[in-house]
C-alpha cells in the first residue's frame, strides 16, 4: 500500500477560502481504515455555511482564531471562540458553521470514522443553505412549516444564496457572539492542557495523561 504523502485536493471554495480533502482513491489507506480527512481554510470574513456530515469526526484548530457555531439534535445552538490547538468533537449529524474575522487565515483540519457513511474513507457535508444546500428541492410552504418560519424568510435563506459551501460577508454584518461557557464541554485547547503525570526515567521522559501514553 502506498502510505507516501499527499496533499488534499480542493473540493470547492472562492474568495471567502476553501475546503480541501484527501481522496481515498490516492491514499488506500483511507478507505482500508475507514477514515476521512478533510480541511477547511477560511480567509478573513470568511464564512463556511451550515452544515451536517455523515460521519463522527474531530475538527482541530491548525491555525488562526475565529467563531464556530455548533446545533447539537434538540439542543440550543453553542457559539465558541476557537483558536490554534482546539480540539472539537463533532458527533454524527451535528449541525456547525465556521467564521474568520481575523487577518490571518482559519484552518480547522477534520479526521472521522467513515465506517458508516456513505463513502468509505470520505465524508459527506449535506448543506441547510446555498445553491447545494437540501431545501432547494423542496416548496417555501414546506419549508417554512418544517422550520416555524414565514415563507418570505425561507425564500431569502434557501433561494438567494447563490454560492456553495463558503461565502465572504460583509465586515458589518453582524454574526452571533461567542459565549466563554459554551466552551465547557466542547473545546479542549491541546496546546494549553496540563498533563496529568509527567514521570522522569533515567534518561528518559514518559508523559502520562487519561488518554495517551508517551515517551521520547
Amino acid at each position: 500500500m502506498d502510505l507516501s504523502p499527499k496533499l488534499a485536493k480542493k473540493v470547492y471554495g472562492g474568495d471567502g477560502g476553501a475546503y480541501y480533502a484527501w481522496c481515498p482513491n490516492e491514499l488506500p489507506m483511507l478507505r482500508e481504515g475507514n477514515i476521512g480527512a478533510a480541511k477547511l481554510a477560511l480567509e478573513k470574513n470568511g464564512l463556511a455555511l451550515p452544515r451536517y456530515s455523515d460521519s463522527a469526526k474531530v475538527a482541530y484548530v491548525l491555525q488562526g482564531s475565529g467563531v464556530a457555531g455548533i446545533v447539537l439534535p434538540e439542543k440550543e445552538e453553542k457559539v465558541l471562540a476557537i483558536k490554534k490547538g482546539d480540539a472539537i468533537a463533532l458527533p454524527f449529524g451535528v449541525v456547525t458553521w465556521w467564521y474568520n474575522k481575523q487577518d490571518t487565515e482559519l484552518v480547522v483540519l477534520f479526521l472521522g470514522d467513515t465506517s458508516t457513511a456513505h463513502k468509505a474513507g470520505s465524508f459527506t457535508d449535506f448543506f441547510l443553505t446555498g445553491s447545494n444546500g437540501i431545501f432547494t428541492g423542496f416548496s417555501t410552504e414546506f419549508v417554512s412549516r418544517a422550520w416555524d418560519l414565514e415563507e418570505s424568510v425561507v425564500k431569502t435563506l434557501v433561494g438567494q444564496q447563490s454560492d456553495k459551501g463558503i461565502v465572504k460577508i460583509d465586515p458589518s454584518f453582524k454574526m452571533p457572539e461567542p459565549k466563554e461557557e459554551h466552551r465547557n464541554g466542547m473545546a479542549l485547547n491541546c496546546e494549553e492542557a496540563p498533563l496529568d503525570v509527567d514521570i522522569k526515567n533515567g534518561g528518559k521522559v514518559v508523559v502520562l495523561n487519561t488518554e495517551f501514553a508517551v515517551g521520547w
